[in-house]
C-alpha cells in the first residue's frame, strides 16, 4: 500500500508531489538553498575576518570573552591630562642632572664652584635614588698664650699681669687650660668687646691644682675676646705660666 504527499506551491498555486529516495527517505534536492551560507569550516572564515578593515575605530569599543584572556595591543595610546610622560627613571636622571645646578648649590649654602654636589648621575641604583651625607669636620684652634708650645714664661709676681688676648668670636666654646709653678696662684679670666677694656668674669676663675700645678675650664663663649690675669701676690719673683685659649669650629 503507498501513499501520495501532495504539497501546495503558493508561487504558482499548483499541487506539488513529494518523492522519496529507494531507502525511504524523503528528498530534499530540490530545495531552494540559495539564501543559506556557503561556508563549509571556520578555518576558511578565519581568513576572511582577520582580513577586515582594522584601521581607525573610534569611540568606545566594548571587548569581553566568555574564558581566558582577551589581548589587546596598540602601538601608542593618548595619556589622560595632565599624565606625566616619562616611562622610566633612566631618562629622567638625564634631565634632572641636566638642570641648572648653580641655582641647587646656591640653595644649599655651597658656592657656584660646588655646583657638581647637586648632580645625581652616579647616585641613581636601579630605580631608587641613593642619598647619604656626612658632617663637616671641625677644626680647632690653638693659642698659645704664656709660653711656647715648648716653654712655660715667666711672669713676675709683682703687678697683675696678663696673657695674650684671643678673638673667640668665631667659637661657641672654649677651653683655657695649662699649669703653674705656684699652687697658691690666683688666675681670674677677663673678657672684651673690643680688646681695649676688659671686665672680670667674677663668677669664673682658673683654680691651680695643688697636686701637678695644673689648671683648666671650658666655657660658654657669648664675648668677642678673652686672656687670663695673673693677679700679683705683692711680693717678688716670678711664676713659670704655660697656657691655651682654645675654640673649636
Amino acid at each position: 500500500m503507498s501513499s501520495l504527499l501532495l504539497v501546495h506551491d503558493s508561487t504558482n498555486s499548483k499541487l506539488r508531489e513529494l518523492e522519496c529516495t529507494s531507502a525511504g527517505l524523503l528528498k530534499v534536492d530540490k530545495v531552494d538553498v540559495s539564501a543559506l551560507a556557503t561556508q563549509a569550516t571556520l578555518s576558511a572564515l578565519n581568513g576572511k575576518v582577520t582580513a577586515c578593515d582594522t584601521g581607525s575605530v573610534s569611540g568606545t569599543v566594548a571587548v569581553s570573552a566568555v574564558s581566558g584572556n582577551v589581548a589587546c595591543t596598540h602601538a601608542s595610546l593618548p595619556l589622560p591630562s595632565g599624565a606625566a610622560s616619562e616611562s622610566s627613571l633612566a631618562s629622567l636622571n638625564g634631565k634632572v642632572t641636566a638642570c641648572d645646578t648653580s641655582a641647587l648649590a646656591t640653595a644649599g649654602g655651597q658656592s657656584t664652584a660646588n655646583s657638581s654636589l647637586a648632580s645625581v648621575a652616579g647616585c641613581v641604583v636601579g630605580t631608587a635614588l641613593t642619598v647619604s651625607s656626612s658632617a663637616a669636620a671641625l677644626s680647632v684652634t690653638n693659642n698659645v698664650v704664656w709660653g711656647t708650645t715648648g716653654a712655660p714664661e715667666a711672669v713676675s709676681n709683682a703687678t697683675d699681669q696678663f696673657s695674650d688676648s684671643v678673638d673667640v668670636s668665631t667659637f661657641e666654646k672654649i677651653s683655657i687650660f695649662g699649669s703653674s709653678n705656684n699652687f697658691a696662684h690666683e688666675l681670674d679670666i677677663q673678657v672684651s668687646p673690643d680688646n681695649s677694656n676688659w671686665f672680670d668674669l667674677t663668677a669664673e676663675f682658673l683654680q691651680v691644682d695643688y697636686a701637678n700645678g695644673h689648671f683648666g675650664r671650658v666655657l660658654d663663649a657669648p664675648f668677642k675676646y678673652v686672656r687670663i690675669k695673673s693677679v700679683s701676690s705683692g711680693g717678688g719673683g716670678t711664676d713659670n705660666l704655660w697656657a691655651w685659649i682654645v675654640g673649636k669650629k
